[in-house]
Order: C-alpha cells, then sequence, then structure tokens
C-alpha cells in the first residue's frame, strides 16, 4: 500500500490560452437557470474534440445534462469532474455587462464566472492536460455538467440514476464550486447542512371584519406560528413547548427562516381572512429524517392550541445533510494536491449551505468533495473570478485525479 507522501505527482503543464479562451466563450453564453441548453452544446463540442464520448440527457424539454468519459488504457479508479450550468438570473446593479467577460485588475467579470463557469473550464483544461499527458495515466475520467443545480437540484438527480455515470458508476465526484480553501469563508467542506422546505396551510373561517369574534382568523393564527418559530432559538421563550432542535457535534443545530407568508384578500374585501400561508426553511443536520422534521413541526403547533385547521406538507427541493472524512482517500487526495501546488493545506469546515453534493453524497451516497478557483461577488452584481488561481485550480485538479488513482494500491 503507498503511503501518502510516496506517491509521486506528475507536473502538469496546462494550456491556460485555451482555459480563458473557454471561460470567455462559456460567459459569453446565457445559461441562467432554465436556459442551460447552448453551454450544454458548447461543452460537449469541447469534449468531443479532447477526445471524450459524449452523452447528453434531458432532465427536461430543452436542458440537457451533459456526461462525457474517457478510459485511459490501464484500468483504475473512476473520478468524476463535475459542474453545474445554470446560473442564477442577472440582478440589478451590475457595472459590467453580465456577459461579456472583462479582466480588470487580475479578475474577469461576467455573470456565472466564479459559480461555476470558471471551476468547469479549469476541470475541462485540467481533462485536456491530462489527456495530452505523457504520463501513463490510469483509470476512467468522468466529467458531467447539469442543470438546475440552482433551483430545484433536478439535474444532479438525473445524474445520479442515469445507468451509466450515476450511483455505483463512479468511485468520486469534484464539484467545480468557487471554495478555494485559502480562506476559512472559501474553505472545503467536509460536510453540508441539509434542508426541508415547508409548506403550512392555515384555514380559518370567514366572518364580516365588524364582527371578528365570529371568524376564525387564519392571518392571525398564522403570526402565532411565525412568533413562535422565530424564537425557537431562546429556550426561555419556549421552555413550555417542550421543543429541542437536535444538536450535532459539527454543525451546531439547524435552523428555521420564514420565506414567505400570503393571507387576505386579493380584491379588497372587508372579511375576517379565512386562509393563510406560510412557506418556511429549515436547515438539518444528520440524524433528522423527513418523518422526523414533519413531526417536530406538527407537535410545535399542535401545542399552541390554534382554532384554525393547520395542514403541514414538505415540499421541494428536500436535501438530505452529509459528511465525508478528512481521511477519505478522495479528500485526502485534493488536500495532498492542493499542498504540492500551495505549500500548504487547505481550510476545512462544516457548512451551512446547500449544493448538489448534498444530492451525490447525500442522496446517492457517492463520495463527493468541493474545489474551485477564487470568486467574488457570487449571486450579486459585477461577480467575478480570480485569473491568477485558474491555472493552479486546474493544476490541482489534474494531480488530485492522479493522486486519487494511485490511492490504496
Amino acid at each position: 500500500m503507498n503511503s501518502e507522501n510516496s506517491i509521486d505527482i506528475p507536473q502538469f503543464k496546462i494550456d491556460t490560452k485555451y482555459l480563458r479562451t473557454l471561460l470567455d466563450e462559456m460567459i459569453e453564453i446565457n445559461s441562467v437557470v432554465g436556459d442551460e441548453k447552448d453551454l450544454a452544446i458548447l461543452l460537449a463540442e469541447e469534449l468531443q474534440k479532447l477526445g471524450l464520448a459524449i452523452q447528453l440527457e434531458d432532465v427536461e424539454a430543452n436542458r440537457p445534462n451533459i456526461y462525457a468519459h474517457h478510459q485511459f488504457a490501464q484500468k483504475g479508479k473512476t473520478l468524476t469532474f463535475n459542474g453545474h450550468l445554470d446560473t442564477v438570473d442577472v440582478c440589478e446593479g451590475w457595472t459590467f455587462e453580465p456577459f461579456i467577460p472583462i479582466e480588470k485588475d487580475g479578475n474577469l467579470y461576467g455573470l456565472g464566472s466564479a459559480d461555476m463557469k470558471g471551476g468547469i473550464a479549469c476541470q475541462i483544461a485540467a481533462i485536456k492536460a491530462l489527456v495530452d499527458s505523457n504520463e501513463s495515466q490510469i483509470g476512467t475520467i468522468h466529467f458531467s455538467a447539469v442543470v438546475d443545480e440552482e433551483g430545484y437540484g433536478k439535474g444532479g438527480r438525473k445524474m445520479i440514476n442515469n445507468p451509466f455515470f450515476g450511483k455505483g458508476k463512479t468511485d468520486g465526484i469534484i464539484i467545480a464550486e468557487p471554495l478555494f480553501g485559502n480562506t476559512i469563508a472559501s474553505s472545503l467542506p467536509l460536510g453540508m447542512t441539509g434542508k426541508v422546505l415547508y409548506k403550512i396551510t392555515i384555514k380559518g373561517l370567514s366572518a364580516h371584519a365588524y364582527r371578528p369574534v365570529q371568524g376564525i382568523n387564519a392571518i392571525t393564527d398564522a403570526s402565532k406560528i411565525v412568533n413562535v418559530i422565530e424564537n425557537l432559538g431562546d429556550s426561555s421563550k419556549n421552555e413550555n413547548l417542550g421543543f429541542t432542535l437536535l444538536s450535532d457535534d459539527d454543525f451546531g443545530k439547524g435552523s428555521f427562516c420564514i420565506l414567505k407568508i400570503e393571507g387576505g384578500y386579493k380584491k379588497y374585501s372587508v372579511v375576517v381572512p379565512e386562509h393563510c400561508e406560510i412557506i418556511l426553511n429549515r436547515l438539518t443536520v444528520p440524524g433528522e429524517t423527513k418523518e422526523s422534521l414533519n413531526q417536530d413541526l406538527e407537535q410545535l403547533i399542535e401545542k399552541l392550541n390554534l382554532k384554525s385547521m393547520v395542514t403541514i406538507e414538505l415540499v421541494p427541493p428536500f436535501y438530505y445533510p452529509y459528511k465525508i472524512s478528512e481521511d477519505h482517500e478522495l479528500f485526502s487526495s485534493l488536500k495532498r494536491a492542493y499542498k504540492e501546488s500551495m505549500g500548504e493545506d487547505p481550510y476545512t469546515s462544516y457548512m451551512r449551505m446547500i449544493t448538489d453534493a448534498n444530492v451525490f453524497m447525500g442522496e446517492g451516497k457517492i463520495p463527493t468533495v468541493h474545489f474551485g478557483p477564487k470568486g467574488n461577488n457570487l449571486h450579486s452584481p459585477n461577480e467575478n473570478v480570480n485569473v491568477n488561481s485558474l491555472e493552479v485550480c486546474a493544476k490541482i485538479y489534474a494531480q488530485t485525479y492522479c493522486i486519487f488513482q494511485k490511492k490504496n494500491k
């Protein structure tokens, strides 16, 4: 068995001109969530030029995932390089044209430049370096770019059920999220919280608003639910409710956030509102299940003794939490490659966020890690990626592949 330090790590030369040209072309394509097809076609053409076999799979009409693979002569493990094709929509406040790549002060501006077209371009440049390398490579490269990560995770779920690229068909996935590992804020995740979305429907009783005692005000009862949820972190205010949030050693406790509340008349009317709806987001930790999460909220609301009839639904998207050991062969391979290029270990943490890793590992049980170039202003005006981090990111991808192949041989 090879020890980590005895593994010989190839030194790859990354074609930076190719990387930058590809990234510029990607930024010029509008791939806002729902319109990913043109970018999928561009990547399919590029990967075919590199000699990879391609498969496109529609998740919805005109929204394809793209899969590609290359098998070296000597058998080994399969590592999947992954990213998402979609970006968030253009928000207000941009001072650069979102779909024209502009470099200024060492950063490349454009929608999706960091999240995550920059990382995908680095992955494809790394694949090019591996395929072109004179080194005797082993194993199988998988590449996948999926739709809808910024939406409901439909592309990721389609992928894990693909008979050639999903569960049981790869030994690990590395997602090109812009987490460079050089700061605590940009640390490499050892796990992520899960997420549940509740729809709480409150059904009261209509009456004339001049005689409210004759009705049941759905909005009033909804406000009581909102109030108790907002105070869940303060045990002194809820000691009589007997509700305790499950705590995890690494994540701590989950959290609640009211996303939407809607009720009352659509057209002005002097009536007691009989209907109200609450959309509630909850981050979850390991040990919580769909059943326990639903039961927790049902029991909490039941203790409020509301007059309204309350129903609770779990609506999409739902994500499982997950953890990966720092000693796992995939994470330790990434960490070793990072140290080779950066001269120090990356920052690591357990993160309160959601990515397709919650689908791949949380749901599909496929070991998954994150790494990508330095990004700024994600989901904000003037999104950009640090140009100097692109080449080193691509090199770390290629070296991670090689170390992973040689681990535990």
